[in-house]
């Protein structure tokens, strides 16, 4: 019944046609013009009467095209809005970094993350920067949020970056209000731990956290985040700190070099004290 319908509506306009061809024929064997002229009339506002009548009546061919037209154009709406969000997120980062780079006194060489790897519980990025560009191994990475890690390996064009989210990474930090200092490093899922904060010390849920100027990796006086939860453990003379970091590791994109390296004489020492100590402890 429905193909029915719709064969009608198809080809209305041809069987209209074709049945008025056959009553003009009809009416022309019969012979009398001026019954034929009144007649026409009569048939003419008689269809015009009836489609007057059922031009309510919806056309199921018309409306399955304008329903599928109307579904494209509200799929190329969402895409439009979709392209529209983002690239209105990437302007505001990219604002954000660009203040950052004008007001930062630190020689800052922004990169684009171009690639993301995980093994085991090892977190490393790939820039789109290199020895080139000035990168060496040693510089730290951060945002316009905070740290992001520090550049471990580099070639003429890319250089790779240890993320905090990673067991071997630690971090000299310290507490801003009290400029308490103690050692962070990653929790193994979403948040930070800093260690080594005694007791004695005041700290509050939201102080912030940053780099201390102890450490040869980091840039002093980064953010790293905020204190997000303290744990007094009856059995330790240390809180455990609970830290959330100031960067969305899931949604890096733009990062800055900081094109500076600690001086080569304190490093020199301080690989020496190091080897010095993984002996003394070999020997035990």
């Amino acid at each position: 019944m429905q193909r029915f319908a719709e064969f009608l509506f198809r080809y209305r306009e041809h069987i209209t046609a074709a049945l008025l061809a056959i009553v003009s024929l009809a009416l022309m064997s019969y012979g009398n013009v001026t019954q034929l002229g009144g007649f026409r009339a009569l048939v003419i506002g008689g269809l015009g009467m009836v489609q007057q009548a059922f031009a309510w009546i919806p056309n199921p061919i018309a409306l399955e095209k304008e329903n599928r037209a109307l579904r494209q154009i509200n799929l190329d709406l969402q895409q439009e809005v979709m392209l529209l969000r983002r690239a209105g997120v990437e302007n505001a980062q990219l604002r954000r970094m660009l203040d950052l780079k004008n007001e930062s006194r630190l020689p800052l060489l922004p990169a684009a993350v171009v690639g993301k790897t995980v093994f085991r519980t090892r977190q490393f990025l790939t820039l789109d920067r290199g020895s080139r560009d000035g990168v060496k191994v040693g510089m730290t990475v951060m945002t316009d949020a905070g740290l992001v890690g520090s550049v471990v390996a580099t070639s003429a064009h890319y250089a790779l970056v240890q993320t905090l989210f990673n067991r071997d990474v630690r971090v000299s930090a310290r507490l801003e209000p009290t400029r308490q200092e103690g050692i962070l490093l990653w929790d193994g899922f979403d948040y930070l731990l800093l260690q080594n904060i005694p007791k004695t010390e005041q700290v509050n849920v939201g102080d912030r956290v940053l780099t201390s100027g102890l450490s040869t990796r980091y840039v002093p006086e980064i953010p790293i985040g905020r204190v997000k939860n303290v744990i007094n453990d009856p059995t330790s003379m240390f809180y455990r700190i609970i830290v959330e970091p100031a960067v969305e590791f899931g949604r890096l994109e733009q990062v800055f070099v900081i094109l500076r390296t600690p001086p080569p004489e304190q490093l020199m020492l301080e690989r020496a004290l190091q080897e010095f100590i993984e002996r003394r402890s070999a020997g035990r």
